[in-house]
């Protein structure tokens, strides 16, 4: 059996991204776990358990906006109750994060499907999910 080892997400702004990244992985208990700098630009990588997601920004690299095309379409964050939900998205309210579906259940996905929906600082789509 084979699990997603990592994901690694390309950010604009580390010191914005990695600001975001800390609160949402302490919301989800993930922890900061690693930096990895160089000339080329810096990592940061957030663990829970086997689980595991990077930030990642290049120097020398100019970056585009982020498109929802061919690629990621979104990164869902499963947590264990509606009211895990509700707290989270509370939290990202509170640091003004671009809401862009609030809580609601999803029947058509499953029946206790519950979800919001927002994005990160250089607008990847993201979900935090019930089920």
């Amino acid at each position: 059996m084979a699990i997603i080892g990592h994901i690694i997400l390309n950010v604009k702004d580390f010191e914005k991204s990695s600001g975001f990244y800390d609160a949402l992985a302490e919301a989800l208990n993930f922890q900061a776990n690693y930096i990895h700098e160089g000339d080329w630009g810096v990592m940061k990588s957030y663990r829970n358990g086997e689980h595991n997601f990077w930030i990642r920004f290049d120097k020398g690299t100019i970056s585009n906006d982020f498109v929802r095309n061919v690629g990621l379409d979104h990164l869902a964050f499963r947590v264990e109750s509606k009211d895990e939900v509700d707290t989270i998205y509370n939290t990202l309210l509170e640091r003004e994060v671009l809401i862009t579906r609030a809580p609601k259940t999803y029947p058509e996905y499953a029946n206790q499907y519950y979800a919001f929906y927002f994005r990160d600082p250089d607008g990847i789509p993201l979900e935090i999910y019930f089920e």
